[in-house]
């Protein structure tokens, strides 16, 4: 669960649309040049949203969100820039057996975290065992642990209720992987404004202030001396695209996530500026049996949503060359995508008119959906899919929470979400994890299809049989229409010269700040 906006209800027309293409040229006015190098002491971060917590058991794994945990703690397992495994708190791990049903995990030993306290399987069994049962956003994908047995000091052992493939993804994530320290376990009120993590950095309080700005100093007992690059690494919390990019002309900003209406003016300003295919903006459907809003419980009407979007004007009015029309729900060469899935819910408002008339909705209804804030350009992709719903009679109600802490705690309260969701970061068995068994299906909704399929592609004792399931699996996802998917969007990233080890890509598509250097 990008920026906080008072809440909006569109309306109708193709004027929103218009507005959106006229904005997103960004960067007319832009003054050209180059960019102030970076200073080789301090790197800067601006992120267009603050924490809710500094406690990383209930934060999410996505970029900014990330950027304030990832310093300060180590996670068990490092997912390297090419997508590959390395040592990280953990030096060895692993499935025992058949099934992906036992892991094991073999700890660094002389690991300290920056309260001085010692890494050990004991702690480490306690801090996951904190961060299934704290609450987080992605708490979920700790709940197939049933048990964890200490075996030595230094060595632990997972026992799953079920089988599940990712547990070195998860390991490896800000999610669960990060171990907190055993003194911070025992004083989890402190975790919210403090840090307890064996990272390469740790919170300055004296620098900080809460919502507003983050400073991180190099942490002494740190393992790996290596990977300490900065004397400080600054979070600034900035949460206008405009005033970001004025911060990088300035020389207050090394780092950002880019947008694309201010892209054109971020180059013209000696930036450099990466991007790389990474989610599908869509509207996550929860209430998919209609309990809340009835019409949602009907096939016919969530196939009308997905008719009535103009993919192609949506995709260049918000995104400009940064996105492009898709109605599937995986990206283009990624597992589980089939060629030539996509296009199957052409744009044709009379067909979805038809459709709602069939359903027993021949003038519209009510639709109130709350927007995600950890993506980029979710406010502004509600309000483009609102223009286009009021054109077959629905009437889109938007809420745009104030921070994430509303947003965790009402999101469920609303049958859709307008949602940035990195498909290209999520392989299908973590997408079907979310959407079925934890956070994205609050409804409990179920498809006994959809879950065979899942099991099924999940078990497939060969890669190839395995891929072969999750292609049937994307197929009947798309086929109950769920989610009503507007635009294939590439991640974009602004980069002061000068700064390296960003590294954006297709196997690093949330780059981990702590990876980031000063050319020498």
């Amino acid at each position: 669960m990008t920026r906080s906006r008072p809440s909006l209800t569109v309306a109708a027309g193709a004027a929103g649309l218009l507005l959106l293409t006229t904005a997103c040229g960004g960067g007319s006015g832009a003054s050209s040049g180059t960019a102030k190098a970076q200073d080789p002491n301090v790197l800067t971060v601006a992120s267009s949203i603050a924490p809710n917590s500094l406690n990383p058991a209930l934060g999410g794994s996505a970029d900014p969100q990330q950027y304030f945990f990832e310093l300060a703690y180590d996670t068990l397992i490092r997912r390297d820039v090419n997508g590959t495994y390395s040592p990280a708190l953990a030096t060895k791990w692993g499935y025992v057996g058949s099934g992906s049903k036992t892991f094991d995990i073999t700890l660094r030993s002389g690991v300290k975290f920056n309260d001085g306290s010692a890494l050990t399987a004991e702690g480490v069994k306690k801090s996951l065992q904190y961060y299934a049962k704290a609450g987080g956003p992605l708490a979920a994908n700790l709940a197939p642990v049933g048990s964890i047995d200490v075996v030595s000091p230094l060595k632990l052992r997972l026992h799953l209720t079920k089988s599940d493939p990712l547990m070195p993804l998860y390991l490896s994530q800000p999610t669960a992987g990060e171990i907190i320290s055993p003194i911070g376990l025992g004083k989890t009120d402190e975790l919210g404004t403090t840090t307890h993590g064996a990272g390469p950095y740790m919170i300055d309080a004296s620098q900080t202030v809460s919502g507003q700005t983050y400073t991180y100093v190099p942490n002494p007992t740190y393992f790996d001396k290596s990977r300490v690059h900065w004397k400080k690494v600054v979070i600034k919390v900035i949460k206008d695209e405009n005033t970001t990019l004025s911060a990088f002309r300035s020389g207050e900003v090394d780092y950002a996530l880019g947008d694309s209406t201010t892209a054109k003016a971020a180059k013209s300003a000696g930036l450099q500026v990466l991007s790389n295919p990474y989610s599908v903006m869509q509207l996550m459907i929860m209430d998919r049996k209609g309990a809340m809003v009835k019409a949602l419980g009907d096939l016919r009407v969530r196939q009308a949503m997905m008719y009535a979007i103009n993919r192609g004007s949506v995709a260049k009015a918000l995104y400009g060359t940064y996105a492009k029309s898709w109605d599937y729900p995986v990206l283009a060469g990624k597992s589980g995508y089939s060629e030539g899935s996509e296009g199957k819910y052409a744009y044709n408002v009379a067909k979805a008119k038809k459709l709602l008339s069939e359903a027993g909705y021949p003038n519209g209804f009510t639709l109130p959906i709350i927007v995600n804030l950890t993506g980029t350009g979710e406010s502004q992709a509600a309000e483009a899919f609102a223009a286009e719903m009021a054109n077959i009679g629905i009437n889109v109600k938007i809420t745009v929470p104030a921070n994430t802490n509303e947003l965790y705690s009402t999101y469920t309260k609303y049958p859709a979400m307008m949602f940035d969701y990195g498909v290209g970061l999520a392989p299908p068995y973590a997408q079907g994890n979310d959407l079925l068994y934890s956070w994205g299906n609050p409804f409990k909704a179920d498809d006994k299809q959809l879950d065979t399929l899942y099991s099924k592609a999940a078990s497939a004792t060969t890669d190839q049989l395995q891929e072969q399931g999750w292609q049937k699996f994307e197929q009947r996802l798309s086929d109950l229409s769920w989610n009503v998917y507007m635009a294939a969007v590439e991640k974009i990233t602004y980069v002061r010269p000068g700064l390296k080890g960003v590294d954006l890509s297709s196997t690093n598509l949330t780059p981990d700040l702590s990876n980031f250097y000063v050319a020498k």
